[in-house]
């Protein structure tokens, strides 16, 4: 796991399902270290990280407040 490039790292994110949820994993993805910003879709279940962040932190940070996360690819 690295961390996030300048062009950022996008992620699904499973069990988002309403804007608390997008709050919730958006307020504990900017508490990481290194992350520049956030932006959250919803509809789509996605998550996109901009910074030099580690991967590895990113995906504790949205494991930690009760959701399922991997790398989109």
């Amino acid at each position: 796991m690295g961390t996030a490039p300048a062009g950022g790292l996008d992620f699904v994110v499973q069990g988002m399902t309403c804007g608390g949820c997008a709050s919730k994993v958006t307020s504990a993805v900017r508490g990481v270290s290194g992350v520049a910003d956030v932006a959250v879709d919803l509809d789509g279940g996605r998550l996109s990280v901009t910074g030099d962040a580690d991967e590895a932190a990113i995906t504790a940070a949205v494991e930690g407040v009760g959701y399922s996360v991997v790398r989109a690819g």
